[in-house]
């Protein structure tokens, strides 16, 4: 079935170009002194064709196949076309029937402001066009005139053709970014929109005129700014433990502290330390006496520090334990004889 309607379209184009007129590459038709060309006879090879602006010295005013093909020619079953640009000349004021028709390679044409109408499948098929820009000249566009243009990404066209979109074959993403744009820059339908609204303000949960006139200007904004920003400096600087933060005396107060280590008599090492505790890091208490290793800290506390305490005799083989919070605990090392040693460091731990 395919290869009876290519054939009998192969034959609608040869009759074509026998009836017509010729000049040079092309065939032509006249009515009322203006030309019509019907076919292009592959005179050249192809890649940038420029349609002339007369033929015989008669005007070309309309490309149009009413059944045949313009560019191309049937092979192998199929339709080939190696036509990549196409100059429309300024006295072109139709793009027929089947114009450029089934134009695989045609990835450039530019329309002159000449044109006011575009026929039926006009640029079905050209599925390597990418852009096309219809100018405002253009009055009427007909059916399918952009069918199967697989590669288009972007058509420009007056608005006045927003309703039909879909009848001349501009379907999916390239439709929808056309629309977009068409009632973006539409006055009438923005102003509507802006109408409604306004009308409807409650209901899109936005602020009506009488509202916004209440809003604070730039001015008043950007002092309101400054001063708050004022007044939180101030307020951390006068009063950082409010905000938990901590200056540095109290980070220091922390964790900086003397160890002292006493030699026993028998060699061994007393570690003297007081465990205290505070919620601010500015009063601390006494816990209690714990052993080494430190178990059983507060979980009820942020911190939990070791403060050193000097043992009442550093001679002495015994050492005085120390008051509640106080602790002696033996560290082992160290050889008999050696003496009495003194450091410095600290332990904080928290919950």
């Amino acid at each position: 079935m395919r290869n009876l309607i290519l054939f009998a379209v192969f034959l609608a184009t040869a009759f074509q170009t026998a009836l017509g007129e010729q000049d040079g590459d092309w065939t032509y038709s006249v009515t009322n002194n203006q030309a019509t060309i019907t076919r292009w006879n592959w005179g050249a090879s192809g890649g940038a064709v420029t349609i002339p602006s007369e033929v015989n010295g008669i005007p070309v005013v309309r490309i149009e196949s009413e059944y045949g093909i313009i560019f191309g020619a049937i092979w192998n079953n199929y339709i080939n076309y190696n036509i990549t640009s196409i100059t429309i000349p300024e006295s072109m004021t139709n793009i027929g029937k089947n114009a450029f028709y089934g134009m695989a390679s045609l990835t450039n044409v530019v329309i002159p402001n000449s044109v006011t109408e575009i026929g039926e499948r006009a640029f079905d098929g050209c599925i390597s066009l990418q852009n096309i820009a219809i100018p405002n000249s253009v009055i009427k566009i007909h059916d399918n005139a952009f069918a199967n243009c697989t590669s288009l990404t972007r058509i420009t066209m007056p608005d006045r053709f927003a309703a039909e979109v879909a009848q001349i074959g501009v379907s999916g993403q390239v439709a929808t970014d056309y629309l977009i744009n068409t009632l973006a820059n539409n006055d009438a339908f923005v102003t509507a929109v802006a109408n409604k609204i306004l009308a409807k303000s409650g209901n899109y949960g936005l602020s009506v005129k009488s509202e916004l006139e209440t809003f604070a200007t730039k001015t008043e904004l950007t002092s309101s700014l400054a001063q708050s920003r004022t007044d939180g400096i101030n307020s951390v600087l006068s009063n950082p433990n409010l905000w938990t933060l901590y200056t540095t005396s109290q980070i220091q107060n922390m964790a900086v502290g003397d160890l002292v280590l006493t030699r026993q008599v028998s060699g061994g090492f007393v570690l003297n330390y007081d465990i205290q505790q505070s919620t601010d890091l500015q009063t601390w208490t006494p816990y209690q006496a714990l052993s080494l290793p430190l178990n059983g800290l507060p979980t009820d506390k942020a911190f939990v520090r070791i403060k050193a305490k000097q043992a009442d005799n550093l001679n002495s083989g015994n050492v005085t334990p120390g008051s509640s919070g106080t602790s002696s605990n033996p560290v082992n090392g160290g050889g008999a004889g050696d003496g009495g040693l003194t450091g410095s460091g600290s332990s904080v731990g928290g919950d």
